[in-house]
């Protein structure tokens, strides 16, 4: 009976070292220091991804059906957030590069696997990369078109008044 109550831990050891094992497997992103300098202290979705993702990504990942790739519509955030992939994992995951499948196929070098195919010839640049991966990093948040965004009302500058 005793080694009935030892299953539990083997079983959670071994997936331990199985899910390090493969998180040690993915590619790496650091972006180069003089691209890091240039990126945004906040990433905004509307502004700086969604261009991005509509240039190289929507093509075959967007909202025309008909040419939808591998069921997978990036143009939504429960397709590209929730909807769980072929491989058990998510195309973006907030806060998390190494677990986001879309990213480490954009970063990848294996012409197999990599986003956007090299046939597609509409390679990312690095600071594409490294914009996406810090838009990840800050919570990979999806904003509806700006047109659907209330107006923030603005604080009214202070004037100074000589008179």
């Amino acid at each position: 009976m005793k080694t009935k109550a030892c299953y539990p831990f083997i079983r959670s050891f071994f997936t331990a070292v199985l899910l390090v094992g493969f998180s040690a497997c993915q590619p790496r992103f650091t972006p180069d220091e003089a691209i890091a300098s240039q990126l945004p202290e906040t990433v905004d979705f509307n502004y700086h991804i969604k261009p991005i993702l509509s240039d190289r990504c929507f093509p075959c990942h967007g909202p025309d059906k008909n040419a939808l790739k591998a069921d997978l519509p990036l143009h939504t955030a429960s397709g590209a957030l929730a909807q769980v992939l072929s491989s058990g994992g998510h195309a973006f995951v907030p806060g998390r590069i190494g677990k986001s499948e879309a990213f480490q196929r954009m970063i990848s070098t294996d012409p197999e696997r990599q986003m956007p195919p090299p046939e597609f010839d509409r390679n990312l640049s690095s600071y594409e990369i490294a914009l996406i991966a810090k838009w990840i990093e800050q919570g990979a948040a999806y904003k509806p078109h700006w047109a659907f965004i209330p107006p923030l009302r603005s604080e009214i500058p202070g004037v100074k008044n000589e008179a």
